[in-house]
């Protein structure tokens, strides 16, 4: 290994896989079986949607922005010829959607956190991607809307759909939680380790200023809702540090207490995915040998602004920048320079 090699090394973050692959690595390499892996993994609650790639809005070549007559487009650097899509031609990809929605029990709501979670077996990463739940896009056959508003007119089908379609993607799983169901999960776990600011603490039950602390899950719930002390972008990066605090718990139990933690926490993951698909992704990272995760947040600042229309608050972004830069983040694993 070259000195450069080394230094890169000791760059790199320890790797904190997506919920769903973590659970089914630790119970297969720890030697739980995979009989039983397999019935634990199918405890996950299951909703199958289309997989046309038309039905999900991968590749659409006929899709477009209605932007209104008062909006805005920010600039951003342009390139010249057609939108590409840029997963064509490109293996060793794939992207699974995060939705995380706020709603009442049996009820939809609108997905308030929204992240693709890419295994990159071509750069050993795995890249975590959050996008902005305002973001002003084309929800198809509901016009211009937030990004959010989908998961609530049409679930995770009509989800996944409006993102294919207005970054040109090509995401066919998805798994969702409902918020409602996060204080039951972290309870489950014996509480999460959140180091919070003055202002943060504020608006959590049980806390007068800041630090870290083991937060119940009622108080880590408090923590990812918090929306009046900063932006919209604060809170989405609270989401992701709760996520990988659960993951980081999940990773220092002793191997005896998987069955009856998985056992509460699994029935509250609504996927598409089955047991093969998710045994078969956390075989992947192993056999790669990921060990990389990387972070970003779409649409980027540079090519979007706050915008009000018609008397609500929208992200309003560049399309063609937001496309070329998300599209080659995740598929060619560069970064915008925008």
């Amino acid at each position: 290994m070259t000195r450069r090699q080394k230094k890169m090394k000791t760059k790199k973050r320890n790797i904190k896989t997506p919920l769903l692959i973590v659970l089914a690595l630790l119970l297969f390499l720890t030697g739980f079986g995979y009989a039983y892996v397999h019935n634990l993994l199918n405890s996950t609650i299951k909703e199958e949607i289309p997989q046309g790639e038309g039905e999900l809005g991968i590749g659409d070549k006929e899709f477009e922005f209605e932007y209104e007559e008062e909006v805005v487009i920010p600039e951003g650097n342009e390139e010249d010829g057609e939108l590409p899509y840029y997963y064509e031609d490109v293996k060793g990809i794939t992207n699974i959607a995060l939705f995380g929605v706020d709603a009442p029990l049996g009820k939809r709501g609108r997905s308030d956190a929204i992240m693709i979670v890419t295994i990159d077996r071509n750069t050993k990463k795995i890249k975590l991607s959050s996008i902005i739940r305002d973001s002003y896009v084309n929800i198809p056959d509901r016009g211009m809307d937030k990004v959010n508003h989908a998961y609530a007119f049409g679930g995770p089908e009509l989800a996944l759909k409006t993102i294919n379609s207005n970054f040109h993607l090509d995401i066919k799983n998805f798994a969702t939680v409902n918020f409602t169901t996060l204080p039951k999960v972290i309870n489950t776990l014996g509480g999460v380790s959140i180091t919070v600011t003055n202002a943060e603490a504020t608006q959590i039950t049980g806390l007068s200023k800041g630090g870290t602390y083991n937060l119940t899950g009622e108080q880590a719930l408090d923590f990812v809702r918090i929306r009046k002390i900063d932006s919209d972008f604060a809170r989405s990066d609270r989401q992701r540090t709760v996520i990988e605090a659960i993951i980081k718990k999940m990773l220092d139990k002793p191997v005896t207490s998987y069955p009856g933690i998985l056992s509460n926490i699994l029935p509250l993951i609504t996927t598409n995915m089955g047991s093969n698909d998710i045994l078969s992704l956390a075989g992947s990272v192993v056999t790669n040998g990921i060990r990389t995760i990387d972070q970003m947040r779409f649409p980027e600042d540079s090519y979007s602004s706050g915008q009000t229309i018609k008397g609500i608050y929208y992200y309003v972004f560049n399309r063609d920048s937001a496309i070329h830069s998300i599209g080659k983040y995740i598929y060619l694993d560069e970064k915008s320079t925008n």
